[in-house]
């Protein structure tokens, strides 16, 4: 059975600990550290600033945190790399097992809490902070087309129009008898 991946000291803490002693802790990780995040898309230039409050509830510890930070993805309009700044914050409760009933309104994260990574709980907050289909603003996304680019999409619509157009006189309407079947039913 592969071990996993070995996670230097200072990405480690003891979440009990630090939540008896009501620690803050704050880190930036780069894309390097976050290899999910680089799955989901993040490229270089991504990096986290995470802050994380400890603290107890129920005699579990819990975490407040912030995100901040800039994730480059892939516009999936224009297809270039587009800046999605992250501000996000977030309240954990860690727990050994996962139930839903969780009190207080945090969210149960299953970890070890002696053994906790940070840069994994920054990482995993990131990803639920991304939008789903990250793209430029609406603007920005047309600007950064080339003029090229917009000629030949404009070549391609007016394709696409003189083949509707010959297509339209032999359109086939499949549905066309329908109602007259129906009525003589």
């Amino acid at each position: 059975m592969p071990r996993p991946p070995a996670v230097p000291a200072d990405k480690i803490v003891d979440a009990e600990v630090c939540a008896r002693a009501g620690s803050t802790i704050a880190r930036r990780f780069s894309a390097a550290e976050l290899p999910r995040l680089r799955e989901a898309g993040g490229q270089d230039g991504s990096w986290i600033e995470a802050e994380f409050q400890f603290s107890e509830f129920d005699g579990k510890p819990a975490v407040a945190g912030e995100l901040q930070g800039t994730v480059v993805l892939t516009c999936q309009r224009c297809m270039r790399p587009v800046d999605i700044a992250l501000d996000d914050t977030f309240q954990v409760i860690l727990v050994d097992a996962e139930r839903s009933d969780e009190p207080g309104g945090y969210e149960p994260v299953v970890v070890k809490a002696s053994r906790l990574d940070l840069a994994w709980l920054a990482e995993e907050q990131a990803l639920l902070a991304l939008p789903l289909v990250p793209m430029h603003e609406s603007e920005d996304c047309g600007a950064e087309m080339a003029a090229g680019e917009i000629a030949s999409t404009e070549e391609r619509e007016d394709d696409a129009e003189d083949a509707e157009d010959a297509a339209g006189a032999t359109t086939h309407q499949p549905f066309q008898n329908l109602r007259d079947l129906l009525r003589k039913q």
